[in-house]
């Protein structure tokens, strides 16, 4: 039975590293397909043999009374992995709607500050209103001390931002221009050997595939990549600035 299972989550992972890189491979160069390939694999392992239990799901659901839909909590162990060692950090997100992501940064014991910055704009596909979602995070966010919330567009709150972080975390409006616009802006306040991460980079809800977030990802990957080293390609894609 343990050889069967285990033969199970090796195929597991060469069928979703295929379909994965398969997603990505036609924005990649040449010289890059091995160095993505490799990513993905090691990237695809980890989550096949590291996955989020149902009960963690349940207790952080339980603990902050979530009312809207789940996108973060299978993403838990990962972050855990890459966050968990870090010294003291600063965290930006950029998009946070009801704050799952942020709340469980705020219960590592290593981040000191978190900047969160989200507009709160209602968007024709949502069957909700996002000043019901800013309530019910604003809600959850005045128990935690460490937690800043700003309601403002990403572009002018890095007009005006002079702090710099250690980790940031992009998940805003999805289309090309503004995922572009919303990493160039983080690199410049990344601190060297901190932790960019893009989520949404195997989302591709626009037709064209150059409209999609994998698209700005790789194009500023490409300007970017003697500083950025890729820690993890899967839903999300994970950095480190070097």
């Amino acid at each position: 039975m343990f050889k069967k299972s285990f033969l199970f989550k090796f195929l597991s992972i060469a069928k979703y590293s295929i379909v994965n890189y398969k997603k990505i491979f036609p924005l990649i160069k040449k010289d890059q397909y091995l160095y993505f390939l490799i990513k993905v694999i090691k990237s695809q392992f980890y989550i096949t043999f590291n996955p989020v239990k149902f009960i963690e799901k349940q207790n952080m659901n339980k603990k902050f009374s979530f009312k809207y839909s789940d996108w973060f909590s299978n993403h838990m162990n990962v972050w855990n992995f890459f966050l968990v060692n870090i010294n003291k950090f600063n965290y930006l997100e950029i998009g946070t709607f009801e704050g799952r992501s942020a709340l469980f940064v705020s219960e590592l014991n290593n981040c000191k500050k978190i900047v969160c910055v989200d507009p709160y704009m209602n968007y024709p596909e949502a069957d909700f209103k996002m000043s019901d979602v800013f309530e019910s995070v604003n809600e959850k966010f005045k128990k935690i001390k460490n937690i800043k919330l700003i309601k403002k567009k990403s572009d002018d709150f890095f007009l005006e931002n002079l702090e710099t972080f250690n980790v940031i975390y992009i998940d805003g409006y999805h289309e090309y221009e503004y995922v572009k616009r919303d990493f160039i802006n983080s690199m410049s306040c990344l601190e060297k050997n901190g932790i960019l991460i893009c989520d949404d980079f195997l989302w591709f809800a626009y037709n064209k595939l150059e409209k999609n977030p994998i698209a700005a990802i790789l194009e500023c990957y490409n300007d970017y990549k003697d500083v950025l080293e890729i820690l993890f390609i899967n839903h999300q894609i994970i950095f480190r600035k070097i």
